[in-house]
């Protein structure tokens, strides 16, 4: 802000060399004040008297002076300096006397055409004394009242320009300071909210960054999930094929066989879409943990028919020794699927624990999806061992061939929705790197406009 000098300084750029020059009083016109002044004086309480009352009686001018008492007080404080201003020589004390009327003008609020045109009435009264005067002793010596005239219009353009200049020079400082306090308020306000902004961007830009972190590590725990799911498949079409070489021996004894009741089933609602990507995120997150349940739940399921099929096998006796190894392979796939679907379970659970951080700026959470398949068999025992056991081996296999169905394509799920996981996180890390840029570029602007402003 530019450094405005205080009031008590402007005497000194009003010294009377400076001043009484650029009017033009000097040599023999600043003698001819104090002719001006012996004539005027004895004259001054009439004049202002006639003067302010006249102000009494105009419009919006009696608003200043609404009473007697001030009236007067205003005709005296006048008097004083206008004898300074006739008497004094222009000393310093009359400067600083001029200066004083613009600050009190500019205090009560006196408009500066008030002033002048206030002037100019009582410039006119003083002028029709000194014709008056002049008049009078021309009655005795000739003598031209023009150089009068001209003493008292310098002096009195003098004295309104010194106390219009003080009250310019208050009422620029008066503006400057609440510019001032504008300026200080608008500029504490815009640091407090980019300081805010900047502070929650870091804080959403360290979220984006922990969720892709957590977003690889499971988009590789649905890879090692899809290869054992595999496998999986693979044996279990090595059942397939064994169970229909045992079924073409033993046909004479595939009579009375009670079909087991076996269901398999999907059901998955998908959550109503968001309208904000970070909800999106969440409820995938939330999905693809039921999804992995749902996958061990299977495991375990498989884990628990591959026991059943070897107990089978070994009840089969030679004719089940193939159908024991392959069994035995199936467990192992699919404790490793547990394993896997464990590993899984732990990364989705730290995906969920960082989008739970952002929950103030998500509105609901969709619900859960639930899936709720059980697998029931029953079965009859009315052929003899090596029957039921085929029956129960090609159960078995049916079973976990539509086990590995339905975790492929969950696992499929699980992968797509991981990717919009990672594209969700990435479109939130862009937006925190374009707010923070937008952040900084408004408080630059904001020092900028400030800056210009202070100048002004």
């Amino acid at each position: 802000m530019r450094n405005k000098e205080p009031p008590s300084t402007m005497a000194e750029k009003r010294k009377p060399s400076a001043r009484l020059q650029a009017y033009g009083l000097q040599g023999e016109t600043r003698e001819r004040v104090k002719e001006v002044g012996r004539i005027l004086l004895p004259h001054l309480d009439e004049v202002l008297a006639d003067f302010y009352e006249e102000i009494a009686h105009t419009p919006d001018w009696d608003a200043f002076f609404p009473s007697q008492a001030l009236r007067d007080h205003a005709r005296k404080k006048q008097k004083q300096h206008w004898v300074l201003m006739l008497t004094s020589d222009f000393s310093q004390q009359y400067f600083d006397s001029a200066e004083k009327i613009g600050l009190v003008h500019h205090r009560i609020g006196l408009p500066i055409s008030f002033y002048t045109a206030a002037y100019a009435r009582v410039g006119l009264a003083l002028q029709g004394v000194i014709m008056n005067e002049v008049r009078r002793k021309s009655f005795f010596r000739r003598q031209d009242p023009t150089p009068l005239m001209d003493t008292l219009s310098r002096v009195l353009m003098l004295d309104t320009e010194l106390a219009n200049s003080a009250f310019f020079a208050a009422q620029a400082e008066q503006y400057e300071n609440r510019l001032n306090e504008l300026s200080r308020n608008f500029e504490d306000e815009i640091s407090r909210v980019t300081e805010v902004l900047s502070s929650s961007m870091t804080r959403l830009d360290d979220a984006a960054d922990g969720m892709n972190s957590e977003i690889s590590r499971a988009r590789q725990g649905t890879d090692t999930l899809s290869d054992n799911a595999s496998r999986i498949a693979t044996s279990a079409q090595s059942v397939a094929s064994a169970i229909e070489q045992l079924s073409a021996s033993i046909t004479s004894i595939t009579q009375d066989v009670t079909n087991a009741a076996t269901a398999s089933a999907n059901a998955m609602e998908e959550a109503e879409a968001s309208s904000e990507q970070l909800e999106s995120l969440q409820s995938a997150a939330k999905e693809i943990d039921e999804v992995v349940n749902m996958i061990a739940q299977i495991a375990k399921q498989t884990n628990l028919l591959a026991v059943n099929a070897t107990v089978e096998a070994t009840r089969a006796g030679d004719a089940g020794k193939g159908f024991a190894v392959v069994a035995f392979e199936i467990k192992a796939l699919a404790e490793r699927i547990g394993q896997a679907t464990t590993s899984i379970n732990d990364r989705i659970k730290r995906i969920q624990s960082e989008t739970n951080m952002m929950s103030t700026r998500i509105s609901g959470i969709s619900d859960s999806v639930e899936r709720v398949r059980s697998f029931s068999d029953s079965i009859r025992v009315s052929v003899t061992e090596q029957t039921q056991a085929a029956r129960h081996i090609s159960q078995h296999a049916d079973s976990t061939a539509s086990s590995t169905s339905e975790i492929a394509q969950m696992i499929r799920d699980v992968s797509h929705r991981v990717e919009r996981s990672g594209d969700t996180s990435r479109t939130l890390k862009d937006a925190v790197g374009t707010v923070s840029d937008e952040t900084g570029t408004l408080s630059q602007r904001v020092r900028a406009f400030l800056n210009a402003l202070r100048a002004a």
